[in-house]
């Protein structure tokens, strides 16, 4: 900071209560534009600028009282202001650390404009094969004879739901919750146990969503990379100096290497993270039973502090929206507790429609035949690729990872082809090597022969 002849400049008002002028940009940005220099009117301005993307994640915010210099209004006026962003998640610290901007809580930013181009090919969108889904009809109409469907309902899961799940979970569990999909699951588990501001170690790269719901929470990441085994517990006992309130990452089917963890590595996982009582391991299967690889729960070593995420979208159908949570009791009462308060329970017919799917024969058959048809679309494509040069992660899932010179320029050049591809930008919590994302789920092989070579072109193009 400069001292001057007027003040300093920071922004900071002189001795005799007049701003000085020439503020510098982090002020004029927020101060332009402000009509009502009330704690709400300055709150609404700042959010309006985070949700423009006028202020981004990271982002500093000026002293409260520089800023209420300026604004010729007391500091007090502004701490409102910021204890309201605050509570939506849009702001976190206080003090010496300094106010800086999280997020725009649940909003999008950013649309990639590839989104708007009409193509031959989308293959960004990791959705399941319908014709690989099981019919839903006679699960459904299994529900229609459930007692007491007109009744308000507080149990956290419908008993016959947790008589089929509880015996395949991969560790005895103490308790069990269903939340209405995947990201509802993730949502709920980490707000049950963090507030803005705190730290969470998350795999890297990870899913987009799951980085854009912790940024929408508030939380501060530490990206721990995910190797070809696991995450890198070397990297892993470094972050946990940090004391965060969770590790986040998924066990298998990775999203969007295809990775797993294997046995040793869950174990020296639950060795770190069990010197820290306070911390919880975050798992969630995506894929679950889709996945060909098998599964090796940080829960199996250190139960009292793992809670496991099972999604069942992806296998048993997008429209069930349902996921398990399983837990340690005093864990679960808090996630119960967050599932009363927003949307009381999880439908019931759901869950039993979930139930009987399980159970079904027939069913898990389909089940099992869709894993290895996925499995071989994959297997396919990385093969093309890597007859071309190309190494293309990608052993299990939904998706091929494969890396690139330029993302921007290989993204542009698919488009012109007709092919939407995801930037692997967008899965790294900061920055990584350039990838790009690609859906097989959906790929049949006559597709995969056409893409390879388009693919194969697209990797080589310079930065």
């Amino acid at each position: 900071m400069t001292a001057t002849a007027h003040g300093t400049d920071d922004g900071t008002p002189d001795r005799d209560g007049r701003p000085r002028p020439g503020k510098p940009p982090g002020l004029t940005r927020l101060t332009t534009g402000i009509h009502d220099p009330s704690a709400r009117g300055i709150a609404s301005h700042v959010a309006e600028l985070i949700r423009s993307g006028e202020l981004t994640p990271g982002d500093r915010l000026p002293q409260v009282r520089a800023l209420a210099g300026v604004l010729r209004v007391s500091p007090a006026t502004v701490s409102s202001a910021w204890a309201l962003l605050k509570k939506r998640g849009l702001i976190v610290g206080t003090g010496k650390s300094g106010t800086r901007v999280t997020g725009p809580a649940g909003l999008v930013t950013h649309i990639e404009p590839a989104s708007i181009v009409p193509a031959r090919s989308d293959l960004r969108l990791l959705y399941p094969d319908l014709g690989l889904l099981p019919l839903l009809a006679p699960a459904l109409a299994s529900a229609a004879d459930l007692p007491g469907l007109d009744e308000y309902y507080d149990s956290p899961i419908l008993p016959a739901l947790r008589a089929v799940v509880e015996p395949g979970w991969p560790y005895r569990a103490q308790a069990y919750a269903v939340a209405n999909g995947a990201s509802d699951a993730v949502w709920t588990v980490l707000q049950s146990l963090s507030v803005p501001g705190d730290r969470i170690v998350v795999e890297s790269p990870s899913q987009p969503q799951m980085l854009h719901l912790m940024n929408d929470l508030g939380l501060t990441v530490i990206e721990v990379p995910y190797l070809d085994d696991g995450l890198s517990t070397a990297r892993l006992a470094d972050a946990l100096k940090t004391r965060p309130v969770a590790v986040f990452f998924q066990p298998r089917a990775q999203i969007p290497t295809g990775f797993a963890t294997v046995e040793r590595r869950a174990r020296r996982i639950a060795a770190l993270v069990g010197r820290l009582p306070s911390t919880v391991v975050v798992e969630y299967d995506d894929l679950n039973s889709l996945s060909s690889k098998e599964l090796y729960s940080v829960g199996q070593h250190l139960p009292e502090q793992t809670i496991h995420i099972k999604s069942y979208e992806k296998s048993y159908g997008p429209d069930l929206r349902l996921a398990v949570v399983g837990a340690p009791a005093t864990r679960m009462s808090l996630i119960h507790a967050q599932i009363r308060l927003t949307r009381q329970w999880t439908s019931r017919i759901l869950q039993n429609a979930l139930a009987w799917l399980l159970e079904d024969e027939r069913t898990s058959d389909g089940i099992a035949r869709a894993r290895d048809v996925y499995a071989e679309r994959l297997s396919v494509l990385t093969g093309l690729l890597r007859d071309r040069g190309v190494e293309a992660t990608g052993s299990d899932g939904f998706c091929a990872w494969i890396p690139v010179r330029s993302e921007a320029r290989t993204v542009d050049y698919l488009v012109s082809h007709g092919v939407l591809v995801l930037a692997g930008a967008t899965s790294y919590p900061s920055r990584g090597p350039a990838h790009i994302r690609v859906a097989t789920s959906r790929m049949e092989p006559a597709m995969s022969h056409r893409l390879a070579d388009l693919l194969a072109e697209s990797t080589t193009i310079p930065d």
